[in-house]
Order: structure tokens, then C-alpha cells, then sequence
């Protein structure tokens, strides 16, 4: 069982979970886990729904499912929608299975949510670099790496919010080298992971873009979505009138073949 916080410690939290976040950035997990275990549950959400996306995603793979199901049901719906976004489906039922069976409908609701949204459809074929690194730094780390398939590159701040995308054209320009990412970085609007698909593909930045970064209500990076993927969910929207329209089209055609080959029938025997 975890120590209970300093009172200050639980005004801190409380009053200024951005702050209290940013100071757990470089926690553990296991860490991490104790600390929000500790407070109480609606400042916990709260807290949780402000980590960095990484250490998010992380910290709900691994913290007990009961423990989960409780940050859900006390968070905001922002924050609820921000902490589902960043949780494998592969523990959604033991998080369900965590609650007793009269109580699990919200939850039920919640984890329903991203299947019709955007985030359900991101990938995480992107190459994430922070503001503050310099070009020249940051083609080394390219160089470096093993992964040489093209990505995206999505721009950070400190706090590990959304800022931008950069071109490795830039980046590798000879003139750009001493500058820092952040000053080359080109301002392209997410998406917001929790809006429908059917109206994200009306988004203005599909005219410039294949594919666009999509975020958190926090502005943390979910991942990136292909217009490609958008378009095969509005295909898929309305299921039900296309299949309707091309069953009375074969219908119609099956009816005209039928009379074809009855008067085939009936003239080839007058002859």
C-alpha cells in the first residue's frame, strides 16, 4: 500500500497539475503508478491526462486495471477521452472486468468512443523530434538510425506538445544546420483525435497534405492519419444505402436477363 502525499504535495497536484506534471515527466513508471494511486482519484485523471504522451501511453499499459477503471470513471470527459486514446484496446477488458457489472455502462461508452474517431484510425509512422534540437543533431540521430522508410516529422515543444512538422529537406540544407528544428518548423494544423472521420476528410489541409498529425485535447501527438484511411470510413459510412442500391441494380438486372431468355425461349419454339 502507498504512503499518503505531503499535504503540500496534494495542494501542488491540485492546484497546478500542468506544473505537477511536467516535474513527473522523468519519473518510473512504477514510480508514477504510486504517485497517482496515492491521490485522490479525480486529481489523479487529471494529473494522468496531463503526462507527456509517451510516458502515458506507457503508464496505462502497465498500472492494475481497477486502478485504471476508476481514473476513467472520475475523469472529465476531455481528459477521460485523452487517457482512452492512449489505451491498447487489448486492455479494455480487464479494465471492464475490473468494475462491477452494474456499473461498467460508462465505461462501456467510453471505450465504444474512439471507434468512430479519428485517433482509431492513426498510425505511429512518424519521426518525433523536440523544438529545441538542432539540425545538425538531429541528422545525426537520423543517420543513426536503423529505420530508413520515409515518416512524417512531427515538431515538440518541452512539455511534449504538437508544434508543427519539418521537412528533412530543410533539415539537411547546409544553410539550416546551426539552426534549431523550431525555427524551421512549418505550422500545420492537427486533427483532433476525437473527431469523427466522416468530418475529418473535410478538413482544408487534405489539399495540401496525404497525410496529417492528429492530437489530444492537450495538443499531445496521438499519431498520424492518411487521407487514404478516412477515405475507406466514409466509403464504409453508409453501408446500408449502397448496399440497397446495388442489390435493386442486380435485382433489375436479373429481372431483364429472366425476360431475355423467356423470349429467346418462347420465339427459338414458334420458329
Amino acid at each position: 500500500m502507498t504512503e499518503p502525499l505531503d499535504p503540500l504535495v496534494l495542494q501542488f497536484a491540485s492546484d497546478r497539475p500542468d506544473e505537477m506534471a511536467a516535474l513527473l515527466a522523468s519519473s518510473e513508471l512504477r514510480e508514477l503508478s504510486d504517485v497517482l494511486e496515492s491521490l485522490p482519484v479525480s486529481i489523479a485523471a487529471t494529473l494522468a491526462a496531463r503526462l507527456p504522451s509517451w510516458q502515458l501511453t506507457s503508464l496505462l499499459s502497465e498500472i492494475e486495471p481497477a486502478l485504471l477503471a476508476r481514473l476513467l470513471m472520475a475523469a472529465k470527459t476531455d481528459e477521460a477521452v485523452a487517457l482512452v486514446s492512449h489505451l491498447s484496446e487489448s486492455r479494455y477488458a480487464r479494465v471492464l472486468e475490473s468494475v462491477p457489472a452494474p456499473e461498467r455502462q460508462p465505461l462501456f461508452e467510453l471505450l465504444e468512443f474512439p471507434a468512430y474517431s479519428v485517433a482509431s484510425l492513426v498510425t505511429t509512422e512518424f519521426i518525433r523530434v523536440s523544438e529545441n534540437t538542432s539540425c545538425e543533431a538531429f541528422c545525426e540521430q537520423l543517420s543513426a538510425s536503423d529505420n530508413t522508410h520515409p515518416r512524417p516529422v512531427l515538431v515538440v515543444d518541452q512539455q511534449g506538445k504538437y508544434r508543427g512538422t519539418v521537412s528533412l529537406l530543410a533539415v539537411y540544407a547546409r544553410k539550416n544546420r546551426s539552426q534549431l528544428v523550431g525555427q524551421i518548423t512549418a505550422p500545420v494544423e492537427p486533427l483532433n483525435g476525437k473527431m469523427a472521420a466522416s468530418q475529418a476528410i473535410t478538413a482544408k489541409q487534405w489539399m495540401r497534405h496525404a497525410e496529417l498529425p492528429v492530437v489530444d485535447s492537450r495538443h499531445r501527438i496521438l499519431g498520424v492519419v492518411k487521407r487514404a484511411s478516412l477515405e475507406r470510413v466514409r466509403n464504409d459510412a453508409a453501408p446500408m444505402e449502397f448496399n440497397v442500391e446495388r442489390v435493386l441494380a442486380e435485382l433489375a438486372s436479373a429481372y431483364l436477363n429472366l425476360c431475355a431468355r423467356i423470349l429467346e425461349s418462347v420465339f427459338g419454339r414458334s420458329k
